[in-house]
């Protein structure tokens, strides 16, 4: 081929890529200033290995501006002596306690300020909500914080 043929298909092949890449729309939850999270917590995967009837569920929104945690957890079945949020790396394992809250009622709600380190094992799936009781110690029932699925 010649080479302003060459060229030409070239210019051709620049100006497609450009628009593949244009019209690329730029949406998802890092677009966002809230995050939304959520929490199913039960003994499934507690350790050590609790077995209980209790359960709950937690909702969370994540403001990336304030770097405030906006939660609510509720539980029922389950006599609580506190509500903790814990890191763990890998997840499934035990981590250390992050935050401790007062169990009132079957409720608990707020607001947590986080750290940037604190924010990213959040985005990660690294933090997991565990209510100890008296008779389990370590956690009766535990439920993981991921994001909620993003729906266009």
């Amino acid at each position: 081929m010649k080479k302003p043929m060459k060229r030409f298909l070239l210019l051709i092949a620049g100006v497609v890529m450009l628009g593949f890449v244009s019209s690329c729309k730029e949406e998802g939850p890092h677009k966002d200033d809230i995050v939304k999270f959520s929490a199913v917590i039960n003994s499934g995967a507690t350790v050590p290995k609790a077995t209980s009837a209790g359960q709950g569920t937690g909702v969370f929104e994540y403001n990336k501006n304030t770097m405030e945690l906006k939660y609510n957890i509720n539980y029922q079945n389950v006599t609580p002596t506190s509500v903790n949020i814990h890191s763990a790396n890998p997840s499934w394992e035990a981590g250390p306690l992050l935050f401790t809250y007062a169990a009132t009622g079957n409720q608990v709600q707020g607001t947590q300020k986080l750290n940037t380190e604190q924010q990213t094992m959040l985005i990660l799936g690294m933090l997991y909500v565990n209510i100890p009781t008296k008779e389990n110690i370590y956690g009766e029932i535990r439920g993981q914080i991921i994001a909620d699925r993003f729906e266009e």
